[in-house]
């Protein structure tokens, strides 16, 4: 019976939709499609919030909209990579004492925090991690390593640069870059355009643009006469972060293997003692402030510079 009665009354209703002409067909249409679709999308968002399972709309609302926004890392997962990180089989990891300042500055680090490291390391992910709200590049002397480790790594940004320093010519060099400290090698400008001896000028464009808060210097080799040595990346370091157009005024500058004499003798020039903040025998800390234009002079106190050591380089 039940089924006889809808027949008759779809029956019933056949001759009328007939009468109504095309239009009121489409009415009808569009009517029962709205519904139709109201219906699906009511059923799947119940689901969703029954199941737990964000929408793109919930996505955006917890993550503000953009990277920059997203909340900072959790102070035990930070512990935790530090850990494991400085308990590294490596032989050539860094400590915990080591790796703790870093990452209690990038954690203060305004976001997004602009992070540049020299050299691809035990610690390159762990720096990754760290800033994972910010920009982190890293700027490694092989090439083909460099191109490697992007490739297993694609979420890292590694530019490759060819030192053309050696370390038995710091002093040389150190005395060339402070007699052209008035024209190629003043420590206001932008290096893309510098032929200082020690400025680092083939890297992308936009490495200059960017207002660095943090840089790291561990790389490249110093581990005999012939390498290249950290003076480039000490000066390149120290002449960014006066050349700052905005951002912090003053800019966080670390320097590995600070038990050495190029890395002292550099640093003390361009960096300068004024400027350190802290310093273990492995890892020396600087905050390099920003500079007007027309600045000529590295340190304010020029008996913080190395001029005045006696640090002989083999």
């Amino acid at each position: 019976m039940k089924n006889n009665n809808s027949n008759t009354k779809l029956i019933l209703l056949h001759p009328y939709i007939q009468k109504q002409g095309s239009s009121n067909k489409l009415w009808l249409l569009a009517f029962i499609s709205f519904f139709t679709i109201a219906f699906l999308l009511t059923l799947v968002y119940t689901r969703e919030s029954t199941t737990g399972k964000p929408t793109a709309a919930g996505i955006i609302a917890v993550t503000g909209g953009g990277v920059g926004d997203a909340a900072p890392l959790p102070t035990t997962v930070v512990n935790t990579l530090l850990h494991y990180a400085s308990k590294s089989n490596d032989s050539f990891h860094m400590s915990y004492s080591e790796l703790k300042p870093i990452s209690d500055v990038l954690r203060k680090c305004s976001s997004p925090c602009n992070f540049l490291v020299f050299g691809l390391t035990p610690e390159t992910l762990l720096w990754k991690s760290l800033n994972h709200n910010g920009r982190t590049v890293f700027i490694e002397e092989n090439r083909y390593y460099a191109a490697y480790f992007e490739e297993i790594h694609p979420e890292i940004d590694v530019f490759d640069v060819q030192y053309t320093t050696k370390m038995n010519e710091t002093k040389e060099l150190i005395a060339s870059a402070k007699e052209q400290i008035h024209n190629e090698c003043r420590p206001v400008q932008n290096l893309l355009f510098s032929d200082c001896k020690l400025g680092i000028n083939d890297l992308p464009n936009h490495v200059y643009e960017v207002d660095w808060d943090v840089i790291l210097i561990d790389g490249p080799r110093g581990n005999g006469p012939e390498s290249p040595g950290r003076m480039q990346p000490i000066f390149t370091a120290g002449v960014l972060a006066r050349s700052k157009k905005g951002g912090s005024l003053k800019t966080h500058v670390f320097v590995h293997d600070y038990y050495r004499d190029v890395e002292q003798m550099s640093g003390d020039e361009f960096l300068c003692r004024e400027n350190m903040v802290e310093r273990n025998d492995m890892l020396a800390h600087f905050m390099v402030e920003r500079m007007e234009e027309n600045s000529f002079q590295y340190c304010r106190n020029k008996n913080n510079s190395s001029s005045s050591t006696k640090a002989s380089v083999s």
